[in-house]
């Protein structure tokens, strides 16, 4: 608990706004998507998850591990969505498996330029914060998101690899 106390803390200290993005892709996504409404009923990273996928206008979502409650809050709030195995446009990851995970993003071939991994709650215990930074680190990632509430991974060839801390 104390971990993600003064986790929380430190992320507040070193996060920003809008304002400290100098990448336009992400400025964009972080005003048009995470700060616009509508915000759904629900906890702030599934309210983070259903927004990304509505705002990227993805129709393919995996769920690792399956969460059936998820899935009914994702079809209920967006229509058209189907929720595959090896989905490729957005990987939701709910549970951190330290080296399974990573090695799962390193050897993945679904995984695109265009593929966005969501991971759930990278402050919950210092292994997974520590399994975060690994990840943000692998050659392949470009630019990463730190919510506090969850984690966003891009792999856009044409984006400079970048790290943000956003406050939501």
């Amino acid at each position: 608990m104390s971990f993600r106390f003064f986790s929380f803390l430190k992320f507040w200290i070193t996060s920003s706004n809008q304002h400290g993005v100098h990448s336009p892709f992400i400025y964009h996504y972080v005003t048009k998507c995470l700060y616009a409404a509508p915000n759904f009923k629900m906890s702030k990273s599934h309210n983070i998850l259903i927004k990304t996928i509505a705002y990227f206008k993805l129709t393919k979502v995996e769920l690792i591990p399956g969460d059936i409650a998820l899935e009914k809050e994702i079809t209920k709030n967006l229509k058209g969505i189907t929720i595959e195995q090896q989905a490729g446009q957005l990987i939701y990851i709910g549970i951190l498996n330290n080296d399974a995970t990573k090695k799962y993003i390193v050897e993945n071939n679904d995984i695109s330029n265009d593929t966005i991994i969501y991971i759930d709650d990278i402050y919950k215990s210092r292994e997974t914060h520590n399994l975060w930074e690994n990840i943000k680190e692998l050659e392949q990632v470009k630019a990463t998101i730190d919510l506090f509430y969850g984690g966003l991974v891009f792999f856009r060839r044409e984006q400079e690899k970048e790290h943000f801390k956003i406050r939501i």
